[in-house]
């Protein structure tokens, strides 16, 4: 076999796997606005002067989300 075989084997199989790891993935954003509403969260402020903000919830936790964290 051929390197320039072996090579295109190699990139082939890498587009496969990260097309199988893409359809995978889910991003929770259903289960974020099912929980977000069960535990009236609220969006509030960080203190620490940084750009992120977070959901005060009634669980007694502030939760970020991770297309805020910066």
């Amino acid at each position: 076999m051929k390197t320039s075989h072996l090579m295109f084997a190699g990139v082939a199989f890498a587009v496969v796997a990260e097309a199988l790891l893409l359809m995978g993935n889910k991003n929770g954003e259903e289960e974020w606005a099912s929980f977000r509403d069960a535990h009236h969260c609220i969006p509030v402020a960080a203190t620490d002067g940084s750009n992120r903000a977070g959901y005060q919830c009634d669980d007694g936790q502030v939760h970020y989300r991770w297309r805020q964290m910066r």
